[in-house]
């Protein structure tokens, strides 16, 4: 009977052993995945600004749909400061 119980623990550790793998290549695949960042791209603009500004009627600007913006999810930020409060003027 002793040596059984001597082998029940064995199963127990292999499995938190194996959690604790399962986990950690969670945490370095998650960490792996990076988004690409937004590609900027630069072109020249060779009409003039009169053009452009015959061409925007105000009819066209009501019609005009928005153009979609990338989704970036804001950085969080490193350590906050405390502010400082205001100062009020001495009235004396």
């Amino acid at each position: 009977m002793s040596r059984q119980q001597r082998l029940t623990p064995l199963p127990l550790v292999g499995m938190i052993l194996l959690c604790l793998l399962v986990c950690l290549y969670l945490v370095a695949r998650k960490r792996s995945e990076k988004p690409e960042p937004p590609s900027v791209s630069r072109h020249s603009v060779e009409t003039s600004p009169a053009e452009a500004l015959k061409y925007w009627t105000a009819d066209k600007m009501r019609n005009a749909k928005p153009v979609p913006l990338p989704n970036v999810k804001a950085l969080k930020r490193g350590k906050r400061h405390p502010q400082r409060p205001a100062v009020e003027p001495d009235h004396s």
